[in-house]
């Protein structure tokens, strides 16, 4: 269902479809269709629309009944040794998350200034786990 409606072009199934492809640790295909969407969302700028309006839907229909998966190390994208934010991103979610319930203007932003697709991907999945 979330295939077919990713493939008519609904953004928030495309993001959804993302997020639930990338964070499959038994499949490498899978995973790296995950990241070519993630690359054709970012590319059309879909990503905050379709994060934003995932969350809403994930937050208001059904609060307190969607069961997300943890983060584990086998989930994170970036391996790339001369990467000077790999493995920061649970660190830069966290920061971002306590200075949004300060509502301090840090909060703001993401991942967006980081250059490394895989790490802004990380910082992705760490923020849809967490969305309810």
């Amino acid at each position: 269902m979330l295939n077919s409606a990713a493939s008519t072009g609904h953004a928030v199934a495309k993001y959804a479809l993302t997020m639930t492809l990338l964070l499959r640790t038994d499949d490498n295909d899978e995973k790296q269709k995950g990241l070519e969407l993630y690359r054709k969302l970012d590319a059309a700028g879909s990503l905050a629309e379709g994060k934003t309006r995932c969350f809403s839907i994930l937050t208001m229909s059904w609060p307190g009944e969607v069961q997300m998966p943890r983060i584990e190390e086998q989930h994170t994208l970036c391996s790339s040794p001369r990467c000077s934010t790999r493995g920061h991103m649970p660190l830069l979610y966290d920061y971002r998350r306590r200075a949004a319930e300060r509502n301090s203007v840090h909060a703001f932003g993401g991942a967006a200034h980081i250059p490394c697709i895989q790490c802004r991907i990380d910082y992705d999945l760490q923020a849809f786990v967490n969305l309810p």
